[in-house]
């Protein structure tokens, strides 16, 4: 004689230990362990639902402002992105040298790392835009520029333009194959 294979729970797959009970979820018959009958099934059979029936939703009305004020046509403003200067290295380099204090002492007062503001003075890392800004504020440096960059137009689509279905589908051709 073989060894009875072991069920599991149709809801929350726990091997069920002794004969599990048989439950309707949804209208459908499911065999659980015990603790997801006594989860689910402590109604009466088969009427259980995750979802609820049987009652109607209350609909409520919530009452508007009087109006609201027009929104305000949109200015574009010009893009710019916010960039490292090359010589950062330097620029750190002899901020802190004409601070005449210490690495440890400048860390605790800047808000970086000591090693994260050594590696920066030093060249071997590039300091991200927070960090910049935080050295720039303490040494009272500029280490950030400001790259414009130009706002591309995108061609606008004409009021009357109706689409046709190759404007919308991405039709395939097949070969047809010989017979």
């Amino acid at each position: 004689m073989g060894k009875a294979k072991p069920r599991y729970c149709e809801v929350c797959g726990a091997p069920i230990r002794g004969p599990g009970h048989r439950i309707r979820i949804e209208g459908a018959e499911v065999l659980v362990c015990d603790r997801c009958y006594e989860k689910y099934g402590g109604k009466k059979p088969g009427t259980f639902s995750i979802m609820p029936t049987g009652r109607r939703p209350v609909r409520r009305t919530y009452s508007r402002p009087a109006s609201r004020p027009a929104p305000k046509p949109r200015t574009e403003r010009p893009l710019y992105t916010e960039e490292i200067v090359e010589d950062y290295a330097e620029r750190v380099y002899r901020a802190i040298q004409r601070s005449g204090k210490s690495y440890e002492e400048l860390s605790h007062e800047i808000g970086l790392s000591m090693n994260d503001l050594r590696a920066i003075a030093h060249g071997h890392r590039e300091p991200t835009i927070k960090e910049a800004k935080k050295l720039e504020k303490y040494f009272k440096i500029t280490l950030i520029e400001r790259a414009e960059t130009e706002i591309e137009k995108k061609p606008s689509i004409p009021r009357d333009y109706e689409p046709t279905l190759g404007d919308i589908a991405n039709i395939r051709v097949r070969k047809r194959k010989k017979k």
